[in-house]
């Protein structure tokens, strides 16, 4: 695999792992109960798992849907973040997508 196409895995490696990081550690805090959190984190688990399974099998193409995919997720937790004033919430989903757009559009230059 080429440098572009491992940094755009790469990035969206991250992004689906930190997501789902987070999805899990909402499932198993005080509001773990809540099926909402339930659902949350069985989505974004799947998506690590294919994430992963598409860096495995190098497929160029999985990896950009996905990498489209995780940009389009970060951009709007960014976005709840910002409607619920919370910087945290806010610039690290944002930063995250930035960074795997820029990675997606460096692969597309290739």
């Amino acid at each position: 695999m080429k440098k572009q196409l491992w940094a755009c895995a790469l990035m969206t490696l991250l992004s689906a792992g930190v997501s789902a990081g987070f999805s899990v550690a909402g499932l198993l805090g005080p509001e773990g109960s809540d099926n909402f959190a339930r659902y949350a984190a069985s989505r974004s688990i799947a998506l690590l798992l294919t994430v992963l399974i598409a860096t495995g099998v190098r497929s160029r193409i999985a990896i950009v849907f996905l990498g489209i995919v995780m940009t389009i997720v970060q951009a709007l937790d960014g976005v709840i973040g910002a409607l619920a004033h919370d910087p945290s919430k806010t610039y690290g989903p944002l930063a995250l997508a930035v960074l795997n757009g820029l990675a997606l559009l460096w692969l597309r230059r290739e």
